[in-house]
């Protein structure tokens, strides 16, 4: 379904007006009124201060302002229409609204619950300033239990050598050897690893980190600082804005660690090592093998260990048949993989958990009752309704025939019209004496690339082989002259001055003017009729809705509007305007 940008303003003023509150006496001016609703003065200015550039009048002063209240208005009699005729009751919008209204819940508990909370200082800022471009030489220690890397780290503790801790305690590969030795940079780790290990000195170690693959003790053997780093004054604002970001995604996963750890949430690693030592071995992303290939079960368990429970929660359990069920149901891409060790089947159980766990936690909170919560659902509801009241009063009752569409394509034949297109090889070079070889080398037959990565001082030219897109007459004045003159593909033209250098061109590709035929401008013809004859028809109902709920438009009150005027070409802000004082 294609919306003119009459219907995208009035979509767009759902997720406004539903939440507004007015101002003051301001709130009492109403600019219209029509069955038992109003919208005042004070609704008027905050709508227009939030909405988008874009769906802002064209025109100003006295005369836009009526027409955004024109807007205003059809969303308020669409949305009162939609209820009379009973869309709020559809189950698609109840449906859509229950799908909407999860994940918002959700977004907003956790916005209120860690990231409205997120404070950072500026020692922690200029902290992640001084750790940009640093990049640390590390080993590990990976477990697959908080116990074993505790154990592990008091061993350090005590005095045990990094190396030796790792052969004697570490689940990598590398173990034996007494751990890689890894080069990490800063900014390429998660926040939840990245900040404890710059913040560790070279020569300690970590506390056990929880990890996608298990508990990591990391040793920094060396930092190796950046060069040179702009003032810490030019960049501060971003390096706050950065770090912030960074640890509200730390606290946000140790505020769902939390949450799984309130709902009792038990894992069985004894069980877990059972279910790892099934997993066949990984294989890479680009063999993965088609559902035919595969015979189920995929993995095969001891029948005695089917009904033992990988992890527990709220009176429930997921055992390893359960674990085997689901893989088989995964693709190839989710299943766990053994290089993960237990944390990949952690993070596998993880989240079918958690969406048992959240809606219930989301429900206790109670946070659908909080006033932007419920502004914002009110909003979604009314722009699913007006969708399928569009889609079933407008859309579906207008048709475009062949007949409207071959007059259209007769009337407008030129909108069809397509320029010539070319494509060219351009060497830019620095003087007349390298476009002269350039020019001599393209006329023996040397290869484009080989020519302008030698004598080129253009570098998105070097990059592209020598090639432009395809240019049509005027897209490229600097070389429209010469280029357009050019009779065959393959010609090579004489180098010529240009503001940036001296330039040697060769004809690549031609694409002679054309204009579309009728069967190729069909699709595009049919939905610009479409569109037209859709907008055409809510027009004529909206003025019958209007009429059958007596609108009253309080013109007196419309020079009372106070607003700083904006048009498409200005970013969105605030008010900036005028104060609603009366």
């Amino acid at each position: 379904m294609r919306f003119g940008r009459f219907w995208l303003g009035a979509l767009a003023l759902c997720l406004l007006t539903g939440s507004l509150t007015g101002c003051s006496k301001r709130e009492d001016m109403k600019l219209a009124e029509f069955k038992g609703k109003s919208i005042s003065v004070g609704e008027f200015e905050e709508a227009y201060v939030k909405v988008q550039p874009e769906y802002l009048p064209k025109k100003t002063g006295e005369e836009g302002l009526r027409e955004f209240l024109d807007t205003m208005l059809n969303k308020e009699i669409m949305v009162a229409k939609a209820d009379e005729l009973g869309y709020d009751k559809d189950p698609a919008v109840a449906q859509g609204v229950e799908m909407f209204s999860r994940q918002t819940m959700q977004v907003a508990y956790l916005k209120k619950a860690v990231a409205d909370k997120v404070v950072v200082s500026e020692e922690e800022v200029r902290a992640h300033y001084n750790n940009q471009g640093v990049v640390l030489t590390i080993k590990q220690i990976l477990t697959d239990t908080a116990e074993d890397a505790a154990t592990a780290h008091s061993a350090l503790d005590g005095g045990l050598d990094f190396d030796s801790a790792c052969r004697q305690y570490s689940k990598s590969e590398d173990a034996a050897e007494g751990g890689l030795v890894l080069t990490v940079t800063y900014g390429a780790l998660i926040p939840d690893i990245q900040t404890p290990l710059f913040a560790t000195p070279v020569g300690k170690y970590t506390e056990p980190i929880l990890t996608a693959h298990g508990w990591v003790i990391m040793k920094v053997l060396k930092r190796d600082e950046p060069q040179k780093l702009r003032p810490f004054e030019d960049v501060e604002e971003q390096m706050t804005t950065d770090y912030k970001r960074l640890k509200e995604s730390v606290l946000v996963n140790e505020f769902t660690e939390k949450v799984r750890s309130d709902y009792g949430v038990t894992w069985h690693y004894d069980a877990m090592a059972i279910a790892f030592a099934a997993l066949p071995p990984d294989r890479p992303f680009e063999e993965a093998p088609s559902r035919s290939q595969e015979v189920y079960p995929l993995l095969y368990f001891d029948p005695a260990d089917l009904n033992r429970p990988l992890v527990e929660y709220q009176g429930k359990s997921i055992t390893i048949k359960d674990f085997s069920d689901m893989y088989d149901q995964a693709s190839f891409y989710t299943r766990p993989r053994k290089n993960f060790r237990l944390g990949g089947i952690r993070g596998f159980l993880t989240m079918p958990i958690m969406n048992e766990i959240v809606p219930d936690m989301v429900r206790k909170s109670g946070i659908e009752n909080d006033p932007e919560v419920a502004a914002v659902l009110k909003s979604k509801r009314e722009e699913i309704m007006l969708g399928l009241m569009y889609e079933e009063q407008v859309s579906r009752q207008t048709v475009v025939t062949s007949e409207m569409m071959q007059n259209y394509y007769n009337d407008n034949i030129e909108a069809f019209r397509v320029a010539e297109k070319r494509k060219f090889g351009l060497v830019l070079a620095g003087d007349v004496d390298a476009a002269q070889a350039a020019h001599r080398e393209l006329k023996a037959g040397t290869s484009l690339a080989t020519v302008a990565t030698a004598y080129s001082t253009d570098e998105e030219s070097r990059n592209n082989g020598g090639l432009t897109k395809d240019l049509a007459r005027g897209e490229n004045q600097e070389i429209d002259a010469v280029g357009f003159a050019m009779k065959y593909v393959g010609d090579v033209c004489e180098p010529f001055q240009t503001s940036r250098g001296w330039m040697v061109l060769k004809l690549v590709e031609r694409t002679n003017e054309r204009i579309f035929t009728y069967e190729e401008a069909q699709p595009r013809i049919e939905a610009t009729l479409k569109e037209k004859l859709n907008e055409d028809r809510l027009n004529e109902l909206l003025v019958k809705w209007k009429e059958e709920m007596g609108l009253v438009i309080n013109d007196k009150n419309i020079s009372k509007i106070q607003v700083t005027e904006r048009s498409a070409a200005d970013a969105p802000k605030g008010h900036a305007g005028h104060s609603h004082g009366s």
